[in-house]
C-alpha cells in the first residue's frame, strides 16, 4: 500500500497476535470476577454516571466463548456509539458477503474499436468498490491498452446505478464537505474522491508543492508566508477552486514538509480528471467529456476488473482506520449485492434481518448510514457486546479479531493504550464524535481470560473521558 493511500485511509476516519496469545492452549487462571465496574474512572473526570454505558462479557474459553458472567452499568440504555457502530456494518457484511468476496468494476462500450481507436463512449460500471484507488486505475489503464485501446474518442460515462440511494450532501454533517471523512458513497467512487497536497522545502530553501494523484486540469498554487520556527508554526489553509488548490497561511522555515488531504469536485468530475490524467500519462489520448448514465444492455465488455483486495482486507481498513466512506459504501453494497436497490433503508433492513438469524434482537438499534458519522445512531452497549461475542463463535474468529487495531500498535490505537500492561492485549474499535467517546472490542487478560466489552460516553464534555476509557481497558486486563 502506498504512503498516499495509507494517508488517505487515515484521513478518513503490524504485529498480529494469535487468538489465544502466546499461551493460547494454557488453562486460564480460576475466574475471580469483581462484582462492580470501576465507575470512578469516569466520574472522577466530572462525568455523571448517567452519561456512561458499560458492558463486559467474561468469556469461557476459546473453544466455548459463551459468557460465564456479564457485568454492566446502564448496559441496556440506547446510546450514540459513534464509529463503534462500524462493527455492526463490517460484521454483517463479513457474514452476508463472505470474507473472500471481491468487488468488480466493468468497462464497456457501444462504440467501434479499430486500429487502437475507440470511437464511441466508454462506460465505467461501478461495482461499489469501497477502495478503488489510483494504483488500481493505473492497472486498469494498462489492461485496457493491452486489450487494444490506445485512443478514446468518446465520453466517459459513469454508471453508478448499482446504488439507488441519492447522493448525499457532503456538507450535511458538519459543514466541512472538503474533509475526506465526509466523502459520501458512490458506486463508481475512485480514490475516495480525495487528493494529498504536499509542500516541501528544497535544499535551496524554496517551497515546492504537489498534488497526488494528479488530476487533469488541477494545479496547486502556493501563497504561503515563511516564518521562523519549525512545523509547529504552520498554519496552512487549503482552498479548493475549480482548477486550483490554493495553499495560504504560514509555514515554518525549519519545517521540511507539510501535507494534508482534501476532497475535491463531485464524484463524476473527480473520476473524469483522474482517469483522463492516468490515461494520458500512459501515452494515450482522450478527448471526451464525463457524464452519468446507465450502461446499455447491448454494450460490449472490454474489461472486467476484479479487486485485488478480498473483503476481509477492506474490513480491516474500515475497523483499524475508522474509514467512513468505505463503511458507508460497504453498507449500501450489503443491499445491492443481494439484489436490493442499494439504499440505506434496504441495507438497514437486511442488517437487522441478518442479526435475527444470529439470535441477536436489537429493538433499540438505529443504524443510519453504517459508518457512525451520524447523530441518529443508537445501540445499547450490551447489544454491541453481544455482537462481539457472536463473532467469536465458529471458524474465522482469529481473522475477525485481526480486523481490529491492536492496542498501542496500529490504526486508531497506534498512539493510544501504550501502557505496557495493555499493548498487544486489547483489540478495540474506537468511536469519536462531539459529545461521544466509545471503545468496543476484546481484551486478553493477564490471567488468560478473554473479555468482550463496550464502553460508551454520551455527554457534552465526553472528550474528558478519553483517558478514562484507556484506564478502563487497563482495568479489564489487570483485574479480570
Amino acid at each position: 500500500m502506498s504512503h498516499v493511500i495509507r494517508g488517505l485511509l487515515v484521513a478518513m476516519g503490524s504485529t498480529l497476535f494469535l487468538f489465544g496469545g502466546a499461551h493460547s492452549h494454557a488453562r486460564p487462571a480460576p475466574l475471580g470476577v469483581p462484582g462492580q465496574l470501576p465507575l470512578h474512572l469516569f466520574t472522577e473526570k466530572g462525568l455523571p454516571e448517567e452519561a456512561i454505558g458499560l458492558s463486559v462479557a467474561v468469556l469461557n474459553t476459546r473453544e466455548s466463548p459463551d459468557p460465564v458472567r456479564w457485568l454492566g452499568h446502564r448496559s441496556e440504555q440506547a446510546m450514540n456509539p459513534a464509529s463503534t457502530v462500524k462493527l455492526i456494518t463490517t460484521r454483517a457484511a463479513w457474514s452476508i458477503l463472505g470474507p473472500d468476496y471481491r468487488h468488480r468494476t466493468q468497462f464497456l462500450t457501444t462504440g467501434r474499436l479499430a486500429a487502437g481507436r475507440l470511437r464511441g463512449p466508454l462506460y465505467l460500471r461501478g461495482g461499489g468498490d469501497p477502495k478503488l484507488v489510483v494504483e488500481d486505475i493505473e492497472e486498469i489503464v494498462l489492461s485496457l491498452r493491452s486489450a487494444g485501446v490506445r485512443h478514446i474518442e468518446g465520453d466517459l460515462i459513469l454508471d453508478a446505478t448499482r446504488f439507488a440511494e441519492p447522493i448525499a450532501d457532503p456538507n450535511a454533517f458538519d459543514g466541512m464537505g472538503y474533509k475526506p471523512y465526509n466523502v459520501t458513497p458512490y458506486a463508481a467512487m475512485l480514490n475516495f474522491k480525495a487528493v494529498r497536497v504536499r509542500v516541501t522545502t528544497t535544499a535551496a530553501g524554496k517551497l515546492r508543492g504537489e498534488i497526488d494523484p494528479a488530476l487533469s486540469g488541477l494545479r496547486l498554487r502556493l501563497a504561503l508566508k515563511r516564518v521562523r520556527g519549525g512545523c509547529s508554526r504552520n498554519q496552512v489553509q487549503l482552498i479548493s477552486k475549480p482548477n486550483i488548490i490554493e495553499a495560504t497561511g504560514r509555514m515554518g522555515r525549519a519545517c521540511s514538509a507539510f501535507e494534508s488531504y482534501l476532497a475535491v469536485y463531485d464524484h463524476d468530475q473527480f473520476a473524469h480528471r483522474l482517469f483522463s490524467a492516468t490515461w494520458r500519462a500512459a501515452g494515450g489520448s482522450f478527448v471526451g467529456k464525463v457524464r452519468s448514465g446507465r450502461t446499455p444492455d447491448h454494450a460490449r465488455l472490454l474489461l472486467d476488473w476484479v479487486s485485488p483486495r478480498p473483503l476481509h482486507e477492506l474490513v480491516a481498513d474500515i475497523n483499524k482506520l475508522s474509514n467512513n466512506p468505505m463503511a458507508r459504501t460497504l453498507f449500501l453494497n450489503v443491499s445491492a449485492e443481494a439484489g436490493g436497490p442499494g439504499t440505506r433503508a434496504d441495507a438497514q433492513e437486511r442488517v437487522k434481518s441478518w442479526l435475527l438469524t444470529q439470535n441477536l434482537h436489537f429493538p433499540e438499534m438505529v443504524l443510519d448510514n453504517g459508518s457512525g458519522l451520524s447523530r441518529l445512531d443508537r445501540i445499547a452497549p450490551k447489544n454491541l457486546t453481544r455482537l462481539l461475542v457472536q463473532a467469536m463463535r465458529g471458524p474465522g474468529a482469529q481473522e475477525w479479531l485481526d480486523t481490529l487495531p491492536a492496542a498501542g500498535l496500529e490504526g486508531t490505537l497506534r498512539r493510544r493504550l501504550k501502557d505496557g500492561a495493555v499493548t498487544g492485549r486489547a483489540w478495540v474499535k474506537t468511536g469519536t464524535l462531539e459529545g461521544v467517546r466509545a471503545y468496543s472490542g476484546y481484551v486478553r487478560t493477564e490471567t488468560g481470560h478473554w473479555v468482550a466489552f463496550s464502553a460508551i460516553i454520551n455527554h457534552p464534555n465526553a472528550v474528558v473521558g478519553g483517558p478514562s476509557l484507556e484506564a478502563f481497558v487497563k482495568w479489564l486486563v489487570e483485574t479480570l
